[in-house]
This record gives structure tokens, sequence and C-alpha cells, in this order.
């Protein structure tokens, strides 16, 4: 949270250097507005604000919004800064038609309009981002995980619904911009940081949060102003750097309770086959670096090169009390379910490092005549990489044991109780399995392109231009693993194991016994030579089974032509992406004895059509009306041919490489009215027309005791987990956005002001044979609303945020679909400015700690509840320029 003196002086200030595409360092939206010709602003790269109390940010934010020629929304660091969002993911949330998919008590993957996080396309500073976290919810593997994103290293977020034929057509939801930071139009040099602790409820645990970032112009001689500003010449000061540098430190915790049903007829239709609780601690250090050195000369002409880091490490201790029914569950007359029962404890510690790293270099030089070429090439890599994973399992069957539960009189708090044995006794359980591994999935990405600007006198109007490029990307996906699963274990008891007091668990609603010690079982394990441990031999091919390797390689080229008749401003043109991808596995016999290379290569050629117009009813009332075409490929997890066979639960996972993309034909009208102090009230309306849109499914399959893969599953149902593509699917949608600083009224009331957008969806494919409904991440209803007041010195807002419920996973019927459930949450920030330079600030988040809900056909039928507790935060920031 910056301080708000800066808002009282008349300034200049950047609007940042987002790109407009993924090959272009810097945006040429501004061309599109006849206002900003008329008011003689030809750039957005600077913008003169006059404002007495609303921070110039938002000002700015709204005005690249409101000139650019296609429909985007955009949020400042200062605006992001004013809620406690962690990430990237949380601070685009809050913009109209956005939601989000927590996970860990942490935003992580994207949806925008109702569409899957794998088909939103996230880049920065013009440059793709790989997927650095590959399980997806949709299973697809080519989502951003923002969570590896945080703020500090965030210059402006901005959402692009629909596209113009220069930027990449890979953004079938839309593309998610994250701008680096610059130094401002108009100063030489600026400091700004962050100082912040807090406390995260869950676990009791503090939060460090550090962020500092600095630039400089400098040149080799002294400085002569050039003009009466005291702004320095290109020839003063040619070079610039700007560096970033984030570090957030916290161990947070979830409490998680799930079960699974039995789903059999003749039993009740809530009887569970195993009931959940686990008990989590996380301990995080989330780190970013960045910087950019650039040349500049001269106006003409400008070289720079980019370096990004940014993820973090992770330690993993899951504790789990596992109650697993046997027999035929009975009704009872109130209600509860009577089963026998036997008992797991496990133990699960992980270790995640998960990183992103992103190299760019580019540049752009006038041509003479007003034309003017820009170019790019970058690196890019995404990598979780875990170096251990170690699952210890203590297993107890006490003879005529029972439960009796009622999982439906308190869906929050369901209670059961235990006859027969004591489940909390440690002295019960034996260990009776270890499995550990270490894994790696990396996704690397080379990239490069070059786009030509000529302006054109094909109409006579002033603001024309002819723009025309081609981008090329190699991308290598690859999955490997090395597992250790125990043929055998030592026959200890879990009373030699534990550590600590019993567990309450779940607002100290249940008892979840004691925790097992890490260096208890890290000691007994030793990797894999501790006495009594044997490995099971068909780990070598298991690890085969799982291997992957995929590449797909992209070459685009598009043409557009620019166009102003007098408020009129039109933009069109084509693109054109040849699709070059092999996917490459292994297939494996259900008995793990042999392993068979196998490689399917998929080649497509799609065609991208565009067309934008933008109407200026009066200078601060802009009509638009848009047609644009995108693509989604294929998840490299969706179409590997790789197939994964649990022989004991009768379940086979596996992708299919005949995927076809999903394209999309889109439709936009909106109406925006632009209001002082960067407001804006607007509506829109969007149709999404999807044609081969691929959807994970299920189905249940009895294999023959011949199938050269499967026979060892012959004569038992078994559970195919897969994607296919249904040929139609559409979403279509409202949005609708409102903000206003109520400068107008009197007094102290002139500093409040009000903040509400609302996204509705109705979205439809066929997600089984015959039957249709709302595609999966489809949420009907989405809405940020928020409560501000703001002075000189003084800033405090409450923000909301709701999602609707949304189907997550298709089943093979609807009684099995999975549904996230609705959320509301609700976060506090506020910030006081000490002096011109420094301000402190205060921050709550989740303040109603709003759990994650994960249902099966209705919403009575709860198969995870997890909650995550409030965090608070307190600190200082500062800036000096």
């Amino acid at each position: 949270m910056n301080s708000a003196f800066a808002a009282d002086t008349t300034d200049t200030h950047a609007v940042g250097n987002a790109p407009s595409d993924s090959t272009s360092p810097k945006g040429e939206d501004a061309k599109s507005s006849s206002k900003a010709k008329k008011n003689k602003i030809t750039s957005l790269d600077r913008v003169t604000i006059q404002s007495a109390r609303r921070p110039n940010a938002a000002v700015v934010s709204r005005a690249k919004q409101e000139v650019a020629p296609n429909i985007i929304n955009t949020t400042s660091e200062e605006e992001i800064r004013k809620l406690p969002d962690f990430n990237a993911g949380e601070a685009a949330a809050r913009l109209p038609g956005v939601s989000l998919e927590v996970d860990t008590g942490q935003g992580r993957f994207v949806n925008i309009r109702g569409l899957d996080a794998d088909l939103t396309s996230t880049t920065y500073a013009g440059i793709h981002l790989p997927p650095t976290n590959p399980v997806t919810p949709q299973g697809g593997g080519r989502a951003f995980a923002f969570d590896t994103f945080p703020t500090g290293m965030i210059g402006s977020v901005t959402v692009t619904k629909t596209n113009k034929p220069e930027q990449d057509a890979e953004a079938l939801g839309g593309t998610i911009e994250i701008t680096p930071k610059e130094i401002p139009v108009g100063r030489d040099h600026f400091v700004e940081f962050r100082l912040g602790t807090g406390r995260r409820n869950a676990r009791g645990t503090g939060v460090a949060d550090l962020a500092i970032t600095a630039g400089t112009r400098f040149g080799f001689h002294n400085p002569t102003p050039d003009d009466k500003s005291g702004i320095s010449s290109y020839s003063d000061k040619p070079f610039s750097f700007v560096g970033s540098l984030t570090y957030f430190q916290d161990g947070s915790g979830t409490d998680n309770r799930g079960a699974s049903f039995f789903d059999k007829n003749g039993f009740p239709n809530t009887s569970v086959s195993q009931m959940k609780q686990s008990y989590y601690r996380f301990h995080r250090v989330t780190f970013g670096a960045g910087a950019e050195l650039a040349y500049q000369p001269d106006a003409d002409d400008r070289w720079y090169a980019r370096y990004l880091h940014s993820g973090y490490t992770e330690d993993v201790n899951r504790q789990q009390q596992v109650f697993k029914m046997s027999g035929t569950p009975t009704q009872n007359a109130d209600g509860s379910i009577t089963s026998g029962v036997s008992f797991q404890k496990t133990a699960r510690f992980m270790q995640e490092q998960v990183s992103l790293d992103v190299f760019q270099l580019g540049g752009e030089n006038a041509l003479g005549g007003g034309a003017k070429i820009d170019y790019n090439v970058a690196y890019t890599q995404g990598k979780d990489y875990r170096p251990y994973d170690t699952l210890a399992t203590y297993s107890a069957k006490p003879a005529g044991a029972t439960i009796t539960y009622n999982n439906q009189q308190n869906l929050a708090y369901p209670g059961y109780s235990i006859s027969g044995a004591n489940q909390l006794n440690p002295n019960l359980y034996k260990l009776s399995s270890l499995t550990n591994n270490t894994q790696t999935y990396l996704t690397k990405e080379w990239s490069g392109g070059t786009n030509v600007t000529l302006p054109t006198h094909l109409t006579g109007a002033s603001e024309e231009e002819l723009k025309f490029g081609a981008y090329a990307r190699f991308r290598t996906n690859t999955h490997t693993i090395s597992p250790y699963n125990s043929a055998t274990v030592p026959g200890v008891n879990m009373s030699q194991a534990i550590e600590g007091s019993p567990i309450g668990f779940y607002n100290n609603q249940y008892q979840n016994g004691y925790n097992i010690s890490q260096s208890y079982i890290s000691n007994l394990f030793a990797n894999g030579t501790g006495a009594g441990f044997t490995q099971n031999p068909t780990d070598p091919l298991s690890a085969l089974a799982s291997q992957s390797q995929n590449t797909e390689n992209v070459f685009a080229a598009y043409a557009q032509e620019q166009m102003t008749f007098g408020r009129l401003t039109l933009l069109g043109g084509l693109r054109v992406e040849a699709t070059r991808a092999r996917y490459s596995g292994y297939a494996t016999d259900a008995n793990l004895t042999k392993a068979t290379p196998i490689s399917i290569g998929n080649n497509y050629t799609n065609f991208f059509p565009s067309l934008q117009a933008r109407y200026e009813f009066t200078p601060s009332l802009i009509g638009r009306a848009s047609y644009s075409s995108t693509i989604a490929r294929p998840g490299f997890n969706q179409a590997n041919p790789s197939a994964t066979i649990d022989t004991s639960l009768f379940a086979v996972t596996q992708g299919n490489p005949s995927l076809k993309p999903t394209v999309s034909q889109n439709f936009d009208l909106s109406i925006e009215q632009y209001l002082n102090d960067g407001g804006i009230v607007s509506l829109g309306v969007f149709d999404k027309e999807l044609s081969n849109y691929i959807v994970g499914n299920t189905r249940t399959t009895v294999f023959s005791a011949n199938d050269p893969l499967f026979g060892a599953l012959a004569g038992s149902p078994t559970q195919v987990v897969s994607y296919s593509n249904i040929a139609k699917a559409r979403a279509r949608g409202v949005e609708f956005d409102y903000d206003q600083h109520y400068t107008m009224l009197p007094g102290i009331l002139s500093g409040l002001g009000t903040s509400f957008n609302w996204t509705y969806v109705s979205s439809s494919g066929q997600i089984r044979p015959g039957e249709s409904s709302a595609l999966p991440s489809t949420a009907r209803n989405t809405f940020n609303a928020q409560l501000y007041w703001e002075n000189n010195r003084f800033t405090v807002r409450l923000g909301g945020y709701y999602v609707g419920r949304s189907l997550l996973l298709v089943g093979n019927s609807a009684a099995t679909d999975q549904y996230t459930e609705r959320r509301f949450t609700l976060d506090l920030g506020a910030s006081y400015a000490v002096t011109k330079n420094l301000s402190v600030y205060v921050a709550a988040k989740n303040l109603l700690d709003t759990p994650l809900t994960i249902t099966e056909g209705s919403s009575n039928r709860i198969l995870t509840r997890e909650t995550y507790g409030k965090t608070l935060l307190i600190g200082l920031t500062g800036r000096f320029d």
C-alpha cells in the first residue's frame, strides 16, 4: 500500500509498457482513440492527471481500458496492494469476468468467463508462461499456477477478452498479461519497498513479507536537461535498469475432512466407503527476482534484456486419520448409518520446489516515414521438482469394531462414534506400507517473433496503420519419476513413531490422534536401506508407465489494419497458426512385466479472423462490437498415450492422443460510460461458440482377459478416466462493472467509494452421450463488491468475492459428477501515510474463514471440506523518487 500523498499533486505517470501482443515490447492501443487525439494524447506511455483524492494509478488503468481497440480490463500494482492479495491470480480475480481456483488457502488457477484455467493464456511482458504445476483442475496441465508469481513482482495485470490478430490465438478463455515494473516517465530513479509481518491463525505461525524494487536511468557523462522540465535527454541517460526482489515466508495449514461414497444399489445414498481427517502443516518460502536493462539512445531506437525468476519451496506434512468401512451399512431410525470399520493412520512428507524462469531479449526501431519494427527472442521454463514424497501407512483391523455416523444432520461438522476399539490408541496400529518417489515436471519453451508497423492512407483518415508479423515457439514438456513402493516393511508399532500431544482437529470438533514423526520415518526408511524394507521389483516399469515426453511447435503469421472514421475505429485482420505436436510415453501391461515405447504425432493448421469496432458516442461513452476467434490445444496430460493402471482399485487413467484442439468463435457487445476519478459503469454481453471442446470423462468398462494391456483387470468393472472431444459447446453471459468515488458528496462523505462487478455465465456441452450440462469450471454467478474510503493520508477498503457452484469433474453419471460449492470471501486492507514517502498498513485475509467444499452429485454429499483460517498482516511501505 503506497502513500496517498502523491494524489494531491499534478504529476506525469507511466501507464506501463504492457505489450499489445506476444512479440511487441510496447502497446499501440492509444492510436485507436479519437478522444486521445483530440486531447493531444498520442501514446499511453505518458498521461498527465490531477486528482485531489484518488490515487492516479486508478485513473491511468481506466484510461488504458478506455482507449484500447479491443475489450480489456486492467489493474495496477498500486490498486492491487489495497487488498491483501498474495499473487497475480488473486489480483486478477478482482476484475470482471474472472474467477479463482484455490488450493492450500491461496489462489492458484484463474478461469475467465466460465471457461476452465487450462483454456486461459498467461504472459509476462508478452511472453507465454509455461505451467509450473501439472495438476490442473481439468487435467490439461496447461494452466499457469499463479501462486508462483507474488504481487511484489507486478507492475500491472491486464485481462484481454477479445483477441486482435497480432495476439497469440491460444487464448480461448482470455489472456492474463503481467507487466513488469518500470521507471515512471519523467523520473530518473525510484525505490519502493515493503516490510511486513503477520500471523496465520490456522497453525499460529508467523509471516515475513519483504519486497523491494529500484530503478535508475544512467549514462556516461553529466546530464543536460533538454527543456525546462528538467528531464534528461536520451543522450544524457540512454541506459535504464529496474530490479525487483520479493521474499514471502509463512507456515500455513489446513484442516480437511473428506469422504467417498459407496454408490451401490441397495446401500443408503449417503453411506460412505471411507472417511478421512487430514491435518496439514505447510512451510513455504516464495522468492522472486526480476531485472530489466534497457538502452535507448534516442526516441527512435530501444533495446532491452529482461530476466525473471519466481517460485517457492514448500515442505508439506500431512497427518491423516482414515476410517475404512466394511460390510453392508445399516440405516438407523434416526437417519444415522452403522458399518463395520478398520483404521489407517498415514503421514505424508513432501518437499516441492516450484520455479518459473524467463529470459527475453528484444528491441524496437523506427524505420522512417512513421514505419517501425519490433522483435524479441525468449526462453521460458516452468519446473515442479519433488526431491521426496514419502507416504507411511499404519493400519489397524480390530475385530468387531463399528462406526455410527450421520453426515446429514450437520453438513459442516458431521458426527460419528466408534464402538469396539479406540482409533486414537497408537498401540493399535502397525506399519503396513511405505512409498516414496522423486519426480520432475519440466516445460521449456523457446520463442521469437517480429512485427512491422506501416502507416497507411487508404481512407484519408489521419490514424491508419497496417501491422504484420511472424512468430514461432518451440515447447518441450517432460515428466520423469523414480518411485519406491515397499514390498515388505518392518513390523513396527506406531507408538514408536509418535510425537507431541494428540491433535485437536477442525476447530476442535474432532480428535486426530498423535502426529507421526517425520524424522523417525526418515531414519527408519533410510532411503530404502532400512532394515525390513524391500522394494517392489516392478518399480522401474512403473516409472516408465508414468514417464512422458511431448513436443509442441507453433508457427504463426498475421496481418491487421486499423482505421479511424471520425468517432469509429475499426481493427481487423487474419492470423494463421500451424501446430506440429508429438506425444511420447510408454504402454505397459497390467502386471508391469514389460514397457513398450509409444509415440504419436498430431499436426493441424487453424485460421483466426478478427474484427473489432469501437465507437465514441461522446468523449466518455464508448460502444464496442467484436468478433474474434481463439484456440485451446489439448493439454499434454490429456493427449499423452501413457496409461496408469491400478489393479487393486480397478482403475485406469489414460490420455487420448487423438484429441482435436478446441476452437472458439467469440462475439462481444458492450457499452462503457467512463466517470471522473477513474470510475466506470459498463454493461457487456458475450457469446463463445466452441467446437471440439475437451472434457474429462469417467466410464466403467469390463476388459477381456485377452486385452494386451488390461487383461489383469478382466472380469471386474474398471473405472477408466480419460478425455474426449464433444462436437459443440457454448458459453454465453453478461458482464456488469461499476466503480465510483463519490467526490461530489460533502465533507467526510467525499472520501466514500464503491466498486461492484458481476458476471453471469450460461454454458452448455454434452458431457456424456445424450446428456448436456454446464461446462466444467462454469460458475453461473461471480461478483466482486468493495466499499472504500480514501483521502490524502488514509485509505480503508473492504472487499468481498463470490463465486457460484461449478462442475469440477465429470463422472460416469450425474450422481458421481463432482462440484466445487459456492464461496464468499471477505478481505480488509487499510493504510495511513505517515509522511509523503512512508505508509503503514494493516490487512486481514479470509475474514470469514470460508471453506473450500467439493461435493458429489448433490450439495449434501460432501467429498471434501477444507478450512484455512484467517491471516493478519501489518507492515511499512515506502516510495522514493
